[in-house]
């Protein structure tokens, strides 16, 4: 049994050896110039590293999740967490949760980079924008939203390729994602690659905007409210607004997480058909998969921000 599993796994590394050594020369590579970044004179940039770095160990450890919360929106029937996972595991075994990590890891290393840079730069812009007559609450949320959008103009080729790795595969036959995008670019043009993209930026820039929005106006408040004892109250302060800010933004826009997932694992989808096949189930399908993902994401993610943030002597909060 246990030489079974042995051959198996090494069966497995030679089939993907390839890929295996791309992703060490590439984790290696970036290792090495997050290290010598720690130096940087720039702070927007040693933002973007410390973003990066957070946003990919978030995405990589929650991958399983992900998959089946994306599973469970493309499912015929309304389907619990707990059945879905059963479901997976059963028919492809562990490997079945891991399926799209890879376009997951590229893409989480590029995106954190681009939104947290970009999130840094457009926070001091529109807060000397708006200036001291609007709520200090628009100032991250136009950001956050403007971050985000230029953000998933990059990334979200490598989401659609996720996507569709995650849950039919058997349709689009990709091989890894340089295949992915050449069959997509061969068969259309680059277009084909923003295929769903407009209900993919409606879902994700409200989410990320309400997320962090909510992160920040609750961390600022504490500031306020503890004053020089603030470093006393950080981690608690920082756990119950990075819950809230999950929770309530991946909630609020569960509907169009599902629209965006259908859109991107079925390309000829009709957006109208659904929301009249689905109805209310366009609120709550795989809701509570998305709501407890994002919440322990969020929570595990702004620790991360905050803690690399003192190795790089930054803070996202520093208002």
């Amino acid at each position: 049994m246990i030489s079974s599993k042995i051959q198996k796994a090494v069966n497995f590394m030679h089939f993907h050896r390839r890929r295996i050594l791309v992703g060490a020369a590439f984790t290696a590579t970036y290792g090495f110039c997050c290290k010598q970044s720690i130096n940087s004179k720039n702070e927007i940039f040693r933002m973007g590293v410390a973003g990066s770095l957070a946003n990919v160990m978030v995405e990589a450890g929650f991958h399983f999740i992900d998959t089946i919360n994306v599973r469970a929106k493309v499912h015929e029937s309304n389907i619990s967490m707990m059945s879905m996972v059963r479901k997976i595991y059963v028919k492809e075994g562990v490997y079945g949760f891991l399926k799209g990590f890879s376009a997951c890891y590229y893409g989480s290393v590029a995106c954190g980079f681009i939104y947290f840079s970009l999130y840094k730069l457009f926070k001091i812009y529109f807060k000397d924008f708006f200036g001291e007559t609007y709520n200090i609450a628009w100032t991250y949320f136009m950001a956050s939203f403007v971050a985000e959008f230029f953000t998933l103009i990059v990334y979200y080729p490598y989401d659609l390729v996720k996507c569709r790795l995650q849950s039919k595969n058997y349709v689009f036959k990709y091989r890894n994602i340089p295949h992915a995008f050449s069959k997509e670019i061969q068969q259309g043009s680059i277009a084909s690659l923003y295929k769903g993209s407009l209900p993919f930026l409606l879902t994700y820039c409200s989410c990320v905007s309400l997320q962090f929005t909510i992160y920040e106006y609750m961390m600022a408040r504490d500031k306020i409210l503890y004053g020089e004892n603030f470093k006393d109250h950080e981690f608690s302060s920082n756990m119950k607004a990075s819950f809230i800010g999950g929770a309530v933004g991946s909630g609020i826009t569960n509907c169009l997480d599902v629209i965006t997932i259908n859109k991107q694992a079925n390309p000829d989808l009709n957006i109208r058909e659904l929301i009249q096949k689905e109805r209310f189930g366009l609120f709550t399908k795989g809701i509570m998969a998305r709501v407890q993902y994002n919440s322990l994401q969020s929570i595990v993610f702004f620790n991360l921000v905050m803690f690399i943030g003192k190795i790089y002597n930054v803070e996202l909060s520093d208002d």
